[in-house]
Parts: C-alpha cells; structure tokens; sequence
C-alpha cells in the first residue's frame, strides 16, 4: 500500500489598499506560502472580483525568488460601498505533499471622488437692491468634465438665491476647473452676509461627492456724498501714491497725486491708512456733506543690520 502525502497548509497574504476611489485602477501584492517550507511558487492564484470575474495572479517569471509577491492589476466598482475579493488557491501537489485549499476575503472600501469650489470676483461692498455678479468654479478629483452641472447660490437659511450650469470650457490656465458667472440681487438692507455656493455632482456617471463653499459680501446703502482724501509723507509734504484706504467696507488708493476719492453714505467711520514703510493714525471722520482731508503719514526708519555691532 502506498503511504498517503502528507497533508500541509496553503497559506495566502494579501498586501493592497483598504480604500480607493471608485473606478480606480489599484495593485493587490499576494505572497502564496507553506509551513513546512514547500515551494508553491507555481501555484496558481485566483483573484475573484465582487462582480464574479476572476483574474489570475501569474507567477513570477525569470527566476525570481519563488516568495516574491505577485501582483495582480485590479479595478474598483463604480459603486461607493465595501467590496469583497477573494483570493484563492485550489488544493493541489507540490513538492511531494498535497496541500489543502486555501480563500482569503480581501474587502476594500470604495469612496466617491472629492470636488471642490472656487469663488472669486466678489464686489465690494454692494449698494442695497443693486445687481452683482460674482464667479464660481469646480473642479473634479478625478478631472472630470463638469460642464452643464448645476451651481446654487444660497441664503443664511439656505434658500437658493440664483442658480446657473457651469460653461463648455475650464477657466483659462486650468486643466479642469469649469466656471460660470452668477447674477445676484444685493439684500435691501444693509450689512455683512454670509451666503454659500453649492454644487450637486449627483448626474455625474462616476460618482463624487458634492461640495459647498461660504463667502461674505458686504452690503451698503447708497452713497450720498464725496469724500476726497489726499496722503501726505509729513516731514517732506510729498504726496504719497498707491497709499490703501479703508473706511468700514470701502476702499480706494491714492492716484500720483496722493488723492483718492470716495462715494459714502452718510455716517462716522474710521479712515485707516496702510503703505509698506510707513505708519499712520486712525482717522475719525464724520460725513454729513461732500468732504476733503488730509492724512499725513510718517516713514518708519529702516533697521541697521549692524545695529548689534555698533552698540
């Protein structure tokens, strides 16, 4: 009577990505081994996606080491969700002994693609009841084409204020990131307001995730009266140019005069001042008819560097 082989163990490990997005292309690396030291290296591997299509995870060839990992090319589901592999290994004879079957669940999570949203070209500040237009963008993780999806522009409350699809063509110098201009009606009240952009990427055949982004405009009633404001150097009396003023939500810079003008409602700011190498006071300034000023402002004397050695 012949003996019966020895029965020994097929044992597999699997090294590869818990997550990755859906659709992607990814690499499971699968080592095939036996306790007792026998050599499975022409074993064949099986790899059973959740779809029911198996693909075979080949030896490797030239005379590589027979523990060296083999690698399998594998494509995620386009559905978000955790997805079972299966890798495996009949039982078979090798090196003498039989070897029993061996399965590995392999599970990985898919996730949805990221988008994001850009928007610039926000005017400030907006007179009360007046239109504006300001600019989104979004772009796909993926680089996806989003032209024609939808864009929301929403309310503290979250009701939507104007809508509008992105265009044909990705905002110049950019790969992917598809754009459109939004026309708003500016509240009838004025002051800060918070609205938020909202992008629905559920139409798109790969799946994403949607985005949201917030923005602050600042609203303002009508001008009423002129405010001119030249910007002195005070020790020289040198007109000061592309000195930045700020008056509450306003802003100018002064011309090559050290002039700058201003359309205001009626009402008490502060004027701030605000050029590189120079400081200057705060400025109250009570606006009850057209106005001119004058802001003097002085040069901050530049450190020595050998200050230290000189002392």
């Amino acid at each position: 009577m012949t003996p019966r082989a020895a029965t020994h163990a097929s044992v597999i490990a699997v090294d590869g990505p818990t997550e990755v997005a859906v659709g992607a292309d990814f690499v499971l690396k699968i080592v095939s081994s036996c306790p007792a030291g026998c050599d499975l290296s022409g074993v064949q591997i099986n790899v059973k996606a959740p779809d029911g299509t198996i693909s075979i995870a080949e030896p490797a060839t030239g005379g590589a080491d027979p523990a060296a990992p083999r690698h399998v090319a594998l494509k995620a589901p386009l559905e978000p969700s955790e997805h079972i592999w299966r890798v495996s290994c009949t039982a078979h004879e090798s090196g003498g002994n039989h070897h029993d079957a061996s399965l590995l669940p392999v599970p990985i999570r898919t996730r949805p693609y990221e988008t994001s949203l850009a928007v610039w070209a926000i005017p400030s500040p907006v007179v009360t009841g007046k239109l504006f237009a300001i600019k989104v963008g979004a772009k796909s993780a993926a680089g996806c084409d989003l032209k024609g999806m939808c864009i929301a522009v929403c309310d503290e409350a979250g009701a939507v204020l104007a809508t509008d699809v992105l265009g044909d063509t990705p905002w110049p110098g950019t790969s992917a990131l598809y754009w459109c201009e939004l026309t708003l009606v500016a509240p009838a009240e004025a002051g800060m307001f918070s609205w938020s952009v909202k992008f629905d990427a559920s139409g798109l055949a790969l799946p994403h995730n949607g985005a949201s982004s917030r923005f602050s405009i600042a609203i303002v009633r009508p001008p009423e009266h002129r405010l001119t404001v030249k910007v002195i150097e005070r020790e020289t009396a040198a007109p000061i140019e592309n000195a930045h003023l700020r008056l509450g939500a306003f802003r100018a810079a002064t011309d090559g005069s050290g002039i700058a003008e201003l359309m205001l409602p009626k009402g008490s700011y502060d004027l701030d001042v605000w050029k590189s190498g120079y400081e200057a006071p705060t400025t109250p300034i009570a606006l009850n008819a057209d106005l001119a000023v004058e802001v003097a402002i002085a040069a901050v004397p530049e450190e020595n560097p050998d200050t230290a050695w000189l002392m």
